[in-house]
This record gives structure tokens, C-alpha cells and sequence, in this order.
């Protein structure tokens, strides 16, 4: 494997296979992006979000963002949280999610103090719990918090 991760200004083409294999697994969280992206309702582009893309040579294999943390109608500007955050099936347990969630956790460090996200798998609970983020019971807004030191 000869993984690269870049930060995106547009979403790449290959965005679309991307989502059809999530939805294989029955996520949407890839058509998610797609349609808020193309939409305008979140384009990574607000201070301190910024949107990621693994590649395996040319290949798209994963992606990640990061946006500002809401909480309560208003900003929480030194919460930023984990977002669309996918890794193709045959890439996972292979460190991909890892590299891509650290690369993700050191350009956050310049803007926040800590992260969220909120999860539908149990196979994400245990990734984000090794990657040493904690859960939070009956949090309105999160299930899953990180200070970043």
C-alpha cells in the first residue's frame, strides 16, 4: 500500500464509489457529504474545517473532515468535530483509519482543544475507543470526546 492523504477543495470524482461501497455496508454517511457538499450546507470551509481524502496509489480510499462543534445553537469554537469519516472495508484493520484520523487530529491541533463525533457501528465505537477517544453517555450532541494535547 502506498497511502497518501491530501486535503480537498473540491470533492474528487471518485467520491461517488466511495459512497456506493458505504452503502453496501448500509451507511450513508458518504451520501451524506455528497449531498451537503453539492448543496452548499457544509463544504469543510469555515474556520478550522477542512475535508481529507486517503488514496491507495490513485485510489480513493477513504475520507475524513472536521467541523466546528455546535452546541446549543452556537458555536463552540474550541470543540471541533470528526465528521463523514469512512475507510473502505478492504482497507480497514490495515492502520489507513488510524493514519487518516491522526493526520485529521494533528492540523485540528492549530484550532481546537478537543474533538467529538457520534457514531452508527459498533465497529466505529471500538476504532475511536483505541484511538483513545472516550464515550459520553446521553450527550445531546456527541457520543465520543478527545482533548488533543
Amino acid at each position: 500500500m502506498n497511502i497518501t492523504i491530501t486535503q480537498a477543495e473540491t470533492l474528487p470524482v471518485e467520491i461517488k464509489e466511495l459512497a456506493k461501497q458505504a452503502h453496501k455496508e448500509g451507511l450513508v454517511l458518504v451520501d451524506g457529504l455528497i449531498e451537503e457538499y453539492e448543496s452548499g450546507k457544509n463544504r469543510f470551509n469555515q474556520p478550522g474545517e477542512f475535508l481529507l481524502f486517503a488514496y491507495d496509489d490513485d485510489r480513493l480510499i477513504a475520507c475524513g473532515g472536521l467541523n466546528q462543534q455546535w452546541n446549543e445553537n452556537e458555536i463552540d469554537t474550541r470543540i471541533g468535530r470528526v465528521r463523514r469519516f469512512y475507510v473502505l472495508p478492504k482497507y480497514r484493520k490495515h492502520g489507513v483509519g488510524k493514519q487518516l484520523l491522526q493526520h485529521l487530529e494533528k492540523q485540528a491541533r492549530a484550532n481546537f482543544s478537543a474533538l467529538c463525533l457520534s457514531i452508527d457501528t459498533k465497529a466505529a465505537a471500538s476504532f475511536y475507543q483505541k484511538q483513545n477517544y472516550v464515550f459520553v453517555e446521553n450527550h445531546p450532541n456527541y457520543s465520543y470526546f478527545k482533548y488533543l494535547l
